[in-house]
């Protein structure tokens, strides 16, 4: 709940999933779920960048606490996954999450 506030985001809902509970994250910038049993650094992600389609891999940094090859790695990683793709160039492009 601290982070959803530190970035600006809503309150996380949960929902009861069988025998277990879900947290789902909203993303107001595109109006999508990531319903999550436990958060991962994918998720952090990807939730980072549905706030702000324009951050920066440096800010991602900060804020996710990985380092500049842990941020590179993951983001290859979604790519290559199909989770994410990044329209325009390094500088003045943006980054779109693909459902």
């Amino acid at each position: 709940m601290q982070w959803c506030k530190e970035w600006g985001l809503p309150e996380p809902a949960y929902e009861e999933a069988g025998s277990s509970f879900v947290t789902v994250f909203h993303n107001p910038a595109e109006g999508v779920s990531f319903p999550m049993a436990r958060e991962k650094t994918v998720e952090k992600i990807l939730l980072l960048i549905g706030a702000n389609p324009k951050i920066s891999q440096k800010e991602i940094m900060v804020k996710t606490g990985l380092t500049r090859r842990g941020v590179e790695w993951n983001l290859k990683k979604l790519k290559r996954e199909g989770r994410l793709r990044r329209i325009g160039p390094d500088k003045g492009g943006h980054w779109k999450v693909i459902q």
